[in-house]
């Protein structure tokens, strides 16, 4: 009776079942949000005279993301460019992190530079890469890995170094060596500040893509930006940024998903 008991008091228990409710509970707030704010402007941007070139109601930005057309082509591209970049950002800034936290001297060499290389202005950057790489894809990858390696290499960096100097001295006790020490204590510790450093690096991969198509790529929602304000088709425009907003997205919920998954022990709230 008594194990009957504690079973359904566990069952019952919020850290069982009840893990996904806050992420439900939030999109739904969201969704409530976004839908009460789009209702609003429906109605309100007709009755206060606001012209559709400066302002269009969300029934036509709907109507350019339902028709069909190149836009979902492009949204690939940019989507494509965004993943390959943010891939080799994030492996670029988490290896360097390890590499910096086990040679100190390296770290104080490059670091500065590194620093220094974020003081760049991305509109400055995307031209060259352009004119180094082409117009096709190769450049639009290696801006959004430019603009997704910096918060990674800091993060994995500060996760690898939050650990205790009495686990060091433990792990170094019992023998352990530097690879078995990073494999088992750094490497753990310092798997929830790489997923938040790759949460902000998704965000960052997709605004690298879009800034290098606007530097003159021929496909890609930079190339639409550019073209649809060229042409006053700003209806167009807002469904290359709703399109541009929902890959951040999808990026975003596959990292809180692999998150989830990976780091077990330390579930976000």
């Amino acid at each position: 009776m008594l194990n009957t008991a504690l079973s359904r008091a566990l069952s019952l228990a919020p850290g069982s079942h009840g893990r996904l409710t806050p992420l439900v509970r939030r999109a739904v707030a969201a969704a409530a949000l976004l839908l009460l704010t789009l209702a609003t402007l429906e109605w309100l941007l007709p009755a206060l005279g606001v012209p559709a070139y400066l302002l269009p109601p969300p029934s036509r930005v709907l109507a350019q993301l339902l028709a069909p057309g190149d836009l979902p082509g492009h949204a690939g591209a940019t989507a494509l460019a965004a993943v390959v970049g943010l891939g080799i950002g994030a492996a670029a800034g988490a290896g360097l992190a390890a590499a910096f936290v086990h040679v100190r001297l390296l770290e104080d060499a490059l670091y500065p530079w590194v620093l220094a290389s974020q003081a760049v202005p991305a509109a400055a950057l995307a031209p060259l890469l352009t004119v180094w790489l082409g117009d096709g894809l190769a450049p639009r990858v290696a801006t959004a890995a430019l603009f997704a390696f910096f918060p990674v290499l800091v993060a994995t960096a500060r996760g690898l170094r939050d650990v205790s100097r009495e686990q060091l001295d433990l792990m170094r006790a019992w023998g352990a060596s530097r690879w078995r020490i990073f494999r088992h204590l750094r490497l753990p510790a310092a798997l929830p500040a790489l997923f938040a450093g790759l949460k902000v690096a998704a965000a960052l991969a997709v605004v690298g893509a879009i800034v290098s198509e606007l530097a003159g790529a021929r496909r890609g929602l930079g190339f639409v930006v550019s073209v649809a304000s060229y042409h006053l088709q700003t209806d167009r425009l807002f469904a290359a940024v709703v399109l541009a907003a929902a890959i951040s997205l999808a990026l975003h919920g596959a990292i809180l998903t692999a998150e989830r998954l990976i780091v077990f022990w330390r579930r976000p709230r």
